[in-house]
C-alpha cells in the first residue's frame, strides 16, 4: 500500500468542493455486447444467472433493479455482497475477476439491458386497447380483418421486446397513411398500453407468456447507425436525446417510436432486428453518461461508514487517495472493490470494523465526495 501523507492536502480541497451541494460526474459509455462476453469469460455464470440462464447458487441478476437501477446501485450491490462472493469463489477455487472502469461500464450496460422488461401485461385490458385504439378496424386475430390487413396470427413473434419495437417502427408509416385515408386518428400509446397489448397479442398467437430475452446490442454500433440514418441530424439542440435521461424501459422506447413516427420529416427508415437492438443499446447508454451526488451527504457517509479510519490516518494501511481526485465514479468504485477488496476486508477484520453496506443513494453521494476538486457543479 502507498503512503497516506498526501491525504491532508486533498481533504482540504474536498472540504472546499463540498460547498457545492450537488455535482455531476462524467461516465464512460458501456457496451452490452462486451458486458455479456465479460460476464461469461469471468466465470460469473458459474454462480449467477441472468433471467434464468446460468448458475443457481447466487441471485439472478435479471430480477433486481427496475427503473431505479443505476451505476451507483450496481456498485452498492457489489460492495454489500462482496465478502459472501469472495467466500463462495474461494470454496470453488475460482479466480477473482479483475475489472477496470470500462469493464464495469460494460457489465452495467449488460445488466441494464436485462432489466428492460416491464411488469407482465394484462391480456384482458390489452384486448380493450386493441379495440379502443381501433387496431381491430383493420387487423383480425386469426383471419384478415375488415381492412384486409395481416391478421395477428401472421405477425412475427411479439415475445421479444426489441422485435416488437422494430415491427412497430417499420409498420408505423404505412399505418399512419392508411388511417389518414380512413380518417381514423393515429393512436397514441403509453408503455402500459403496449405491455397489455403485447400480452393480448401473445395470447392470440398462442405464444408462451414469458417474454424472450433480447439479444444484447452494441452501443458503439448503435451510435454509428444513429448518425448514418441521419437521426442525429434532427436530434440536436432541444431535441438532443443526450439531455433526456428518462430511465426508459423497452415498452417506453417502443411506444415512443410509435408515437414519434407521424411527426417524422419524410419517411421512416426501416430497421432490421440487429439495427434495432444496437440502436436501443445506444439510446439506453445515453441515459448514463453522468451521475450526480450530494457532497455534504457524501462527507457524512465517509465518516459514518468509518472510511476515515483507514483513508485519513497516515499510519493506516489505506491507499493514498490524493491522486484519485477527479477520477472516481461508481465504475471506479467497482474496479477498486475487485482490485483491493479482499485486502481491505482483511485489514478491517483485524481492526474489528464491519464491512460497509451502502444504498444506491449513499454510494452516489460518497462517489461525489471522493471525486474531489474536478467536479462539474450544477
Amino acid at each position: 500500500m502507498t503512503s497516506m501523507r498526501g491525504w491532508p492536502s486533498v481533504a482540504g480541497v474536498l472540504a472546499v468542493a463540498a460547498v457545492a451541494v450537488c455535482a455531476s460526474l462524467p461516465l464512460l459509455m458501456g457496451d452490452a455486447v462486451r458486458g455479456q462476453a465479460l460476464f461469461g469469460s469471468q466465470g460469473c455464470l458459474a454462480c449467477h444467472s441472468l433471467n434464468g440462464d446460468g448458475g443457481k447458487t447466487a441471485p439472478d441478476l435479471g430480477l433486481r433493479g427496475g427503473r431505479g437501477f443505476s451505476p451507483a446501485a450496481m456498485a452498492a450491490l457489489m460492495w454489500n455482497h462482496a465478502p459472501r462472493m469472495w467466500t463462495g469463489m474461494g470454496k470453488q477455487g475460482a479466480a477473482r475477476p479483475a475489472f477496470g472502469q470500462q469493464q464495469a461500464a460494460d457489465l452495467f450496460a449488460y445488466f441494464y439491458a436485462a432489466r428492460y422488461f416491464d411488469p407482465p401485461g394484462d391480456a384482458r385490458r390489452g384486448k380493450d386497447v386493441f379495440t379502443e385504439k381501433r387496431c381491430a378496424d383493420c387487423h383480425g386475430g386469426k383471419t384478415p380483418g375488415p381492412g384486409g390487413a395481416r391478421p395477428v396470427s401472421a405477425w412475427q413473434p411479439v415475445g421479444d421486446p426489441v422485435a416488437l419495437a422494430q415491427q412497430l417502427w417499420n409498420h408505423s408509416a404505412v399505418m399512419s397513411r392508411a388511417m389518414a385515408q380512413k380518417k381514423i386518428p393515429y393512436p397514441e400509446l403509453v408503455s402500459k398500453d403496449l405491455t397489455d397489448l403485447t400480452a393480448y397479442l401473445r395470447r392470440l398467437k398462442g405464444s408462451p407468456d414469458r417474454l424472450v430475452q433480447p439479444a444484447a446490442g452494441s452501443a458503439e454500433v448503435g451510435e454509428k447507425l444513429f448518425a448514418e440514418m441521419r437521426c442525429a441530424a434532427c436530434h440536436t439542440g432541444s431535441f438532443d436525446l443526450r439531455s433526456r435521461r428518462t430511465r426508459f424501459s423497452l415498452a417506453d422506447f417502443a411506444a415512443s417510436l410509435w408515437n414519434h413516427a407521424p411527426g417524422m420529416p419524410g419517411s421512416c427508415p426501416a430497421l432490421s432486428y440487429d439495427q434495432m437492438r444496437h440502436m436501443v443499446a445506444y439510446l439506453g447508454a445515453l441515459q448514463y453518461f453522468e451521475e450526480s451526488g450530494n457532497l455534504d451527504r457524501g462527507r457524512q457517509v465517509f465518516q459514518n461508514k468509518k472510511c476515515a479510519t483507514c483513508h485519513r490516518e497516515p499510519a493506516s494501511a489505506g491507499p493514498d487517495l490524493s491522486g484519485k481526485a477527479g477520477t472516481i465514479t461508481s465504475y471506479e468504485m467497482v474496479a477498486a472493490l475487485w482490485r483491493h477488496g479482499p485486502a481491505m476486508l482483511e485489514g478491517m477484520s483485524r481492526q474489528r470494523i464491519s464491512w460497509p453496506q451502502f444504498t444506491a443513494a449513499e454510494m452516489s453521494d460518497l462517489v461525489a465526495y471522493l471525486h474531489g476538486p474536478r467536479l462539474k457543479r450544477r
